[in-house]
Order: C-alpha cells, then structure tokens, then sequence
C-alpha cells in the first residue's frame, strides 16, 4: 500500500512541476502540502522512473522526459 501511495505523490511532483516550471521546490512543495525536503529527496526516484527534472542555477525545477532528444 506505500509504494502506491509514494508512486502517486511523486506523480503529482512531476505534474506539477510540468505545470510550474522554473519554481523552485518550495513552491512545488506549498501547491501540493508536502516539505520542501520531501521534493527534494523525490528527484532521484522520479529519475529512476524516466521522469527527469531539471534544477537550473537559481534552484528552479523544468519537466525532462528521458526519451525526448
């Protein structure tokens, strides 16, 4: 039953930020109830799942998507 609740908030992580990029994880972090910690500890395991995001300089998160060229 956690792993389909983990895989459920790092799907609404990515959606999100697809719906938000540029913001930084804090921001993610208020639209969605979560810590900024749990964001930021989410983005290896949404990268494991092919959902890449990107941190710019400024601490900006953009969606990736593994198979775009």
């Amino acid at each position: 039953m956690a792993r389909k609740v983990e895989e459920t908030k790092l799907e609404k992580i990515y959606e999100t930020v697809e719906e938000n990029p540029g913001k930084k994880a804090g921001f993610i972090a208020k639209l969605l109830g979560l810590n900024r910690s749990e964001v930021t500890r989410s983005l290896p395991a949404l990268e494991s799942k092919g959902l890449l995001v990107y941190e710019d300089d400024e601490g900006g998160l953009y969606p990736h998507k593994e198979n775009q060229a």
